[in-house]
């Protein structure tokens, strides 16, 4: 004899039913995950860790690969001060770190920034560029966050929120397509700086573009880029980030026999004029931030470097 289930008991027991039983949103890639790109976060519904959420796609691999050990074995999306902090970087940058004063040296794995606690901003950001990472094909993971490195805690994203400007990037995702661990940590807020939506999305990508370009040509280039700050500048948010005027990005080919240097000022507004306008020599940036870009190249060549723009010979 049958026994049926009657549908008032039916409906309570599906009631009750734990929530994690019906999936949201969108189906599961191979692991038994998928990307929840509203959060920004990696979501679980399979496997040995259902249920779990994540930061990004690479941290869940990780986790799942040993869901035993480290901070993600929790389940739970990790606040900036639990974040696995001070990776090996992948390329030693000391050696090429500008001076400049009242701000705090912060490493991650594919660029160095020196933190502005007073701008709650970089007040640089130094990477290096290949033509064998831009043959990397990492999809930009938007996963915008504080950084957990910064001993003062850096901006967030309530700052940048109905602001009016973008997280405009310093040193540009599209420059960290070699790994999921370049470009996660690329969206890091101190990597990022108030930028008029007209400027970030037109000559600023277009000079980061022409970047990529000449880093093609040349094979390897250092680039230090950042806001030029000073005080009584405007704010937006309750961490009071600066609003620059300016932007500046200085870039050097280092191989002999062809050192050359190129450099950029820009202001922070919608414009339709070339990149050559912008050239500067790079001693006049100096000037202007007080910031010493060339620390390992000598005194002779520096003062020939920096006296002129040689925007032709890229």
């Amino acid at each position: 004899m049958k026994t049926r289930l009657h549908p008032i008991l039916l409906l309570i027991a599906l009631l009750f039913l734990p929530i994690s039983a019906f999936p949201h949103g969108g189906g599961t890639d191979g692991q038994g995950g998928h990307h929840n790109r509203k959060e920004s976060t990696y979501h679980f519904h399979r496997g040995p860790l259902a249920g779990k959420t994540y930061t990004s796609k690479s941290d869940a691999t990780q986790a799942l690969q040993a869901p035993s050990s480290g901070p993600q074995a929790t389940g739970t999306v990790p606040t900036p001060s639990t974040e696995t902090t001070n990776p090996t970087p992948a390329v030693d940058l000391a050696p090429h770190q500008p001076t400049a004063p009242d701000c705090e040296i912060v490493v991650h794995r594919a660029y160095t920034l020196c933190y502005n606690e007073a701008h709650e901003q970089a007040s640089w950001v130094l990477y290096r560029i290949t033509e064998e990472d831009l043959a990397g094909s990492v999809k930009r993971t938007n996963n915008f966050r504080s950084d957990p490195d910064v001993s003062t805690g850096s901006a967030t994203l309530k700052d940048y929120k109905r602001s009016g400007y973008d997280r405009g990037h310093l040193a540009p995702a599209g420059a960290m397509v070699r790994s999921e661990g370049a470009m996660t940590e690329s969206f890091y807020l101190s990597n990022m700086s108030p930028q008029v939506p007209g400027f970030n999305r037109g000559i600023w990508k277009r000079l980061e573009t022409q970047i990529r370009s000449w880093a093609r040509k040349h094979d390897e280039l250092y680039v230090v880029t950042g806001p030029i700050l000073r005080t009584g500048l405007p704010t937006i948010g309750p961490s009071g980030v600066s609003v620059p005027e300016y932007y500046y990005k200085v870039i050097i080919d280092l191989r002999e026999p062809g050192i050359r240097a190129m450099a950029f000022v820009l202001p922070n507004e919608k414009t339709k004029a070339s990149l050559a306008t912008f050239a500067l020599p790079v001693d006049s940036i100096e000037q202007r931030t007080g910031i010493d870009f060339f620390p390992v190249v000598s005194d002779t060549l520096e003062d020939e470097l920096e006296a002129v723009s040689h925007y032709q010979a890229w």
